[in-house]
């Protein structure tokens, strides 16, 4: 009797003894479970919004529809698979797309021109030097000419980043300019015409990869050279400069 007794001690020790350890291994593989889980989870997140990167718009910015309206263009000369090799048979085209749209209307105020082909073939023989002599003889502010260079020269600088943070800076930028009250109504005009194109033609190259396009120094120089006339000339202008540099860069 008391050997069976003391059996029966042993053995609920034993159960007793057992217990916390099994305890344990169930919560450590239901605590390994849960982070396979998370980490799944995360990756299923990250692979969602890498199929939805971002936005090029700032409706912030007054003069965002130059943008807009420079890849809506872009995207039908583009579709036309023209194979135009001077720039006046470019813009042209250009010209002719441009007239069918009516939203391109709204930019068309103040002195309205026809693209200088001459201007424009500077602007691809030197970019640098175009667009040191555009806001030299632009009739913004001196701490607006100042602005829209060291915006320029950044741009160079941010092309090899992830389109979220260069889109990042410069709606940053847009924000500075549109608060600066030492800018004047033409400075902001000028300067967020110009960042509008250059945002959205730098999401045209680097999002929409299927298209066959590169943005560059010249592009952007050409709409800010057409920014300082009329924001419906910084469209057409950027695109015709744009659109020959791509070509001979193909040739």
């Amino acid at each position: 009797m008391k050997s069976i007794s003391l059996r029966l001690m042993i053995l609920s020790l034993l159960i007793v003894s057992c217990t916390p350890d099994t305890t344990d291994t169930s919560d450590s593989t239901n605590s390994e479970i849960n982070n396979k889980k998370s980490k799944k989870t995360a990756r299923y997140v990250q692979s969602l919004n890498s199929l939805n990167p971002i936005s090029p718009e700032n409706p912030a910015n007054m003069y965002d529809l130059a943008g807009k309206l420079h890849n809506d263009i872009l995207d039908i000369y583009l579709s036309g698979n023209y194979q135009y090799n001077t720039i006046e048979e470019i813009s042209q085209q250009i010209e002719a797309i441009a007239a069918e749209n009516n939203d391109l209307m709204i930019l068309n105020v103040g002195t309205d021109l026809p693209i200088n082909l001459d201007l424009v073939q500077e602007i691809i023989n030197n970019p640098q030097a175009a667009l040191d002599e555009a806001i030299v003889n632009s009739i913004m502010t001196n701490a607006a000419k100042s602005s829209l260079s060291s915006f320029m020269n950044d741009v160079l600088l941010w092309e090899n980043n992830p389109y979220e943070e260069i889109y990042q800076s410069i709606v940053t930028y847009e924000s500075a300019v549109m608060t600066n009250p030492e800018y004047n109504g033409e400075d902001k005009r000028i300067i967020l015409t110009t960042s509008s194109i250059v945002r959205y033609s730098i999401y045209y190259d680097l999002i929409d990869k299927d298209k066959d396009w590169d943005t560059s120094k010249g592009h952007r120089v050409g709409g800010l050279s057409g920014a300082i006339y009329n924001s419906s000339i910084a469209v057409r202008r950027s695109l015709v400069t744009g659109i020959m540099i791509n070509n001979l860069a193909t040739e």
